[in-house]
C-alpha cells in the first residue's frame, strides 16, 4: 500500500474533473458518430460504457491503495477501452478516444504513485497495449503515423506530469527539512536550558566551596586566635595577647578580601606557590601554637592555576580540621610539584575519626573531594587512633 504522503501529493479532484471533461467531450463526439452512422443501440451502449469507465476513474481515488482493487481496476479499464474502441465508428474518432483513454490512465498512475517503479511498469504495460490496439485498428501503412502522433501529443503531457511530480517531491523534501530544523531547534533550546541549569548548579557548588574555604576557615582561625588571646590575658601575658590580636586583625582583613574575590570570581593566582604554602603553614603554627614540619619543593610548575588553587584549598582545609578537631600535638606537611605532577600530604598525631562517615556534617571534606574530582586528581584520607593523613595527587604519582 502506498504511503499517505504520496496520496497527499496528488491533487485528485481537479485531475479527475479534467479526465471526466476530456473523455466526456470525446465520448459525446463518439456517441454522435455512432448515432448518425450506425444505430441508436450502439450509441447507448457506448454511452453506458463511457459512464462506467469514468465511474471507475472516480472510484480509484479511494480504492487505489487496495492491491485487490488494482488487480480488478486496470484489467477492467483495458476491457472497457477495447469494447469502446471496437464500436462501428464511421471515422477515426476511436483512435482519438484510444489515445486519450490510455493517456488518462498513464497520467493517473503518475499522479497516484508518483515517479515510482509501479507507475513505470503500469505506463509500459499501457503503452504496449496501445501499440497492440493500433496494430489491430489501423492499416499497416498508417500505423507509424498514428503512433507518432500519439507519442508526440501524449509524451509531452506525460513529461509534464513527471516534472510536476518531481517538483512535488522536492517541495515535500523542503517541508520535511523545515520540520527537521524546527525539531532540531526545539532540542537545541532544551539542551541550552539544561546547560544553563547545570551551569547554575556548578556555580552554586563553586560558591559554596569558595565561601567555605574563605569565610568558614577564616572565622575558625579567628576563633582559635581569640581563644588564645583569652588564655594569655588570663595569665597576664598582655604582650603575647596584643601580638595575637594584631594577627587576628590582619587575618580578618585577609578573609574579607578573599570572600569578596570569591563572590566576584576574581581570585588571582598566587605569585609564588612556595610562599603561599609557607604562608598557610605559618598561619597554622601562629593560630594553634602547634609545631608543623614542612617539606616543600616546586620545580618547573606546569600545572594549571586552577589545579594549584585547589591544592592550596585542600591544604588549608586540612590544617583547619587539625586545629579544630584533631587534638593533635604536632603536624607535618609535604608539598611537591614537578612539571605536571603534584603531591600533597598533611599528617597529624591526633585522635583521628571514622573515615567511612567522614562526609556527615563535614562540608569541608565534601569540598575537598569535589576539588580533587575537578582537577582529575586523587584524594585519599586515612585515619585511626594514632592520627590522620590526607594525601592528594595529580598526574603520575
Amino acid at each position: 500500500m502506498e504511503t499517505n504522503s504520496n496520496k497527499s501529493l496528488f491533487i485528485a479532484y481537479p485531475f479527475y474533473i479534467f479526465i471526466s471533461l476530456l473523455l466526456g467531450v470525446i465520448g459525446a463526439v463518439s456517441i454522435r458518430n455512432l448515432w448518425v452512422g450506425s444505430s441508436l443501440g450502439y450509441a447507448v451502449l457506448f454511452a453506458f460504457l463511457l459512464l462506467l469507465q469514468i465511474g471507475l476513474f472516480w472510484s480509484n481515488t479511494w480504492q487505489y491503495g487496495n492491491p485487490r482493487w488494482l488487480i480488478f481496476y486496470y484489467p477492467a479499464q483495458v476491457i472497457l477501452i477495447v469494447a469502446m474502441v471496437n464500436q462501428p465508428f464511421t471515422s477515426d474518432i476511436n483512435l482519438t478516444f484510444l489515445g486519450s483513454a490510455i493517456l488518462c490512465l498513464i497520467g493517473e498512475s503518475l499522479g497516484l504513485f508518483g515517479n515510482t517503479r509501479r507507475a513505470l511498469y503500469l505506463g509500459f504495460f499501457l503503452f504496449v497495449f496501445m501499440i497492440a490496439m493500433l496494430y489491430w485498428q489501423v492499416e499497416r501503412e498508417r500505423i507509424w503515423i498514428a503512433l507518432s502522433n500519439m507519442l508526440i501529443n501524449g509524451g509531452f503531457i506525460v513529461l509534464l506530469m513527471v516534472m510536476f511530480n518531481q517538483q512535488l517531491i522536492e517541495r515535500q523534501k523542503a517541508v520535511d527539512l523545515a520540520e527537521s530544523l524546527e525539531s532540531a531547534n526545539a532540542k537545541l533550546a532544551a539542551y541550552n536550558a539544561k546547560i544553563e541549569s547545570l551551569t547554575l548548579q556548578n556555580e552554586r557548588q563553586r560558591m559554596a566551596r569558595e565561601l567555605h574555604d574563605t569565610l568558614a576557615q577564616g572565622v575558625a582561625g579567628l576563633v582559635l586566635q581569640l581563644e588564645a588571646v583569652k588564655a594569655h590575658l588570663a595569665s597576664n601575658r598582655t604582650e603575647r595577647a596584643t601580638e595575637i590580636v594584631e594577627q587576628s586583625i590582619a587575618r580578618a582583613r585577609s578573609t574579607l578580601a578573599e570572600s569578596r574575590a570569591a563572590i566576584d570570581d576574581l581570585r588571582a593566582a598566587p605569585v609564588s606557590m612556595e610562599d603561599s604554602v609557607r604562608k598557610e603553614v605559618e598561619h597554622f603554627k601562629q593560630s594553634t601554637g602547634l609545631p608543623c614540619g614542612l617539606e616543600l619543593s616546586v620545580t618547573e610548575n606546569q600545572l594549571p592555576v586552577e589545579t594549584t588553587n585547589h591544592a592550596l584549598n585542600i591544604l588549608s582545609e586540612s590544617l583547619t580540621n587539625i586545629a579544630r578537631h584533631a587534638d593533635a600535638t604536632q603536624a607535618k606537611v609535604k608539598f611537591f610539584i614537578q612539571n605536571q605532577t603534584l603531591e600533597l600530604e598533611i599528617c597529624d598525631n591526633g585522635k583521628g575519626f571514622d573515615v567511612k562517615n567522614e562526609t556527615k556534617g563535614h562540608y569541608g571534606l565534601v569540598g575537598m573531594h569535589e576539588r580533587a574530582r575537578l582537577t582529575g586528581g586523587m584524594l585519599v584520607i586515612e585515619s585511626n587512633a594514632n592520627g590522620t593523613c590526607v594525601q592528594f595527587g595529580v598526574g603520575r604519582v
